[in-house]
């Protein structure tokens, strides 16, 4: 009996120090650099069907240059601004900054949409949904 108490006891003590040091926090850890990543490039060639030398100009070079963009003089005109707050709702501030979720409104035009019946007479008597 005591040979097996004393075999039981060693094995119950081995696996007690290997649950202790399987949680070990000093193994060493390889630090993961993505930059190791070989990425392979699949060079597939793309057919047509066609010769396209045959739709090009003789001669033609896709790395000239055949239009000089500096060379193009553009004409700068002054745009008369006209009073655009006419439009804009009174105490319109562009810059201001919204205070909570709340006050920012998005609009979508497939939002709208039409109900089919009265939804009055399913509501409760004096419902507001814009109370807070």
């Amino acid at each position: 009996m005591n040979k097996k108490n004393f075999i039981l006891s060693v094995a119950m003590g081995l696996a007690l120090v290997n649950g202790v040091f399987a949680n070990s926090p000093n193994k060493d850890i390889e630090v993961f650099d993505i930059n190791t990543i070989e990425y392979i490039e699949d060079e597939e060639q793309v057919e047509l069907g066609f010769d396209v030398a045959d739709y090009l100009p003789e001669g033609f070079d896709p790395y000239k240059m055949y239009v000089d963009l500096n060379a193009i003089e553009y004409i700068e005109e002054e745009i008369e601004i006209s009073d655009f707050t006419k439009y804009l709702p009174e105490g319109f501030d562009a810059y201001s900054y919204p205070t909570d979720i709340q006050s920012i409104n998005y609009i979508d035009e497939s939002d709208s949409f039409t109900i089919d019946f009265d939804t009055k007479k399913h509501l409760p008597e004096g419902f507001n949904a814009y109370i807070k």
